[in-house]
């Protein structure tokens, strides 16, 4: 029989990683009395049938030394015992490893790269398994309610998308416009369905469900036509497409979710948080803010909470903006470690759609320790 014994500390992901990766028969989870409340969580996402759980003292050698003996003792010499060494104190890593000398022992160590080391040859290994993004939120206590995929969208949508990101970047009427409703209306759910409007520098704007014309000057400038027309141009979700469509061609992306929602724990009726796109890497989240237009603090500030709510440690958090932020801005996501990619500073184009990439393999590279 294999057995796995887990350090577990406040990262409950790499006792998850090390269970997939070597699929033991029964899983001995070492604990302190504050870590042990969290087990929960991940009892749930391990497949391991049998799942014992371990008292000690983190913080005082003795106690689990004691803790692995009494786990060991009980054990047939003809059992496989591996130690999984990534989580926990220092404490518990130095009377794990103590007591591995003793009997001659192995275990591994779970590395930020997809790799892992295993001790005591001290060789380093690829990761084959992959954690999903169901199973990542479920470390954390959450799940999805909804989510779409890129296959949500139809090939028209994302030609609609690419529409509007040409207008945005060329013409200075985009601007204008959505100047008008976000003056005009609190929320994209109060615009009517219909209407016509004329704003200054003779721009004429009219939509119904399904179609969007705008002319200037007496100049025909734009058609869009789209089920979803609405929601594309108004709540800007073309620049989600558009962002989610060029991640999508990234060759380490394993699932890409777009406009996912998560509940409140309490009612699951009513929404918490909406991610505009949530990638998976295999063994790292990355959540994806998108933003065409002006980027406040409170959006900063969200971004933070809900990758450390929902993510943790191991998770990154990325700003893909049509224009450069402020000064301020740049600052706070640099304090937050949050990677930001923006097409356009001013008038100047700094980067094109496709380089966003590049920004999720910074990410995906960097370690969280």
């Amino acid at each position: 029989m294999k057995h796995q014994i887990i350090l577990v500390g406040g990262q409950l992901l790499p006792a998850l990683i090390g269970e997939k990766e070597f699929l033991p028969d029964k899983i001995h989870l070492l604990v302190s009395s504050e870590s042990k409340s969290k087990t929960n969580s991940v009892k749930s996402s391990l497949s391991t049938a049998t799942i014992s759980e371990n008292i000690c003292n983190p913080f005082d050698f003795a106690s689990v030394l004691a803790a692995c003996e009494k786990i060991l003792n009980k054990l047939p010499a003809s059992d496989e015992v591996l130690f999984n060494l990534t989580g926990g104190t220092k404490i518990m890593l130095l009377a794990a490893q103590s007591i591995m000398q003793e009997r001659n022992l192995t275990g591994f160590y779970i590395n930020q790269d997809d790799t892992l080391i295993e001790i005591p040859s001290y060789t380093q290994k690829t990761i084959e398994a992959k954690v999903s993004i169901k199973e990542f939120l479920s470390l954390s206590g959450h799940v999805l309610s909804s989510f779409k995929t890129v296959a949500s969208f139809s090939s028209n949508d994302y030609f609609v998308s690419k529409k509007i990101l040409d207008f945005c970047d060329r013409d200075y009427r985009y601007k204008l416009i959505m100047q008008h409703f976000s003056r005009g209306y609190k929320n994209t759910k109060e615009i009517p369905d219909s209407g016509a409007i004329s704003l200054k520098n003779k721009i004429d704007f009219s939509w119904n469900k399904e179609t969007i014309k705008i002319n200037g000057k007496n100049k025909f400038l734009l058609t869009l036509s789209s089920p979803i027309i609405k929601n594309l141009f108004f709540n800007s979700a073309w620049w989600e497409l558009v962002v989610a469509a060029e991640v999508a061609k990234y060759g380490k992306v394993k699932e890409l979710y777009i406009q996912a929602e998560l509940p409140f724990k309490t009612d699951n009726h009513e929404l918490k948080n909406e991610i505009d796109i949530l990638v998976n890497s295999g063994n790292k989240l990355i959540f994806i803010e998108c933003k065409s237009g002006k980027i406040r603090q409170e959006d900063i500030n969200k971004m933070k909470i809900v990758k450390d709510v929902y993510g943790g440690v191991i998770s990154k958090s990325l700003l893909a903006c049509f224009e450069m932020p402020s000064p301020n801005i740049m600052e706070k996501c640099k304090e937050l470690e949050i990677e930001v990619f923006c097409i356009k500073s001013g008038r100047f184009h700094v980067n094109p759609i496709g380089k966003i990439n590049g920004a999720l393999e910074k990410l995906i590279l960097r370690s969280s320790i």
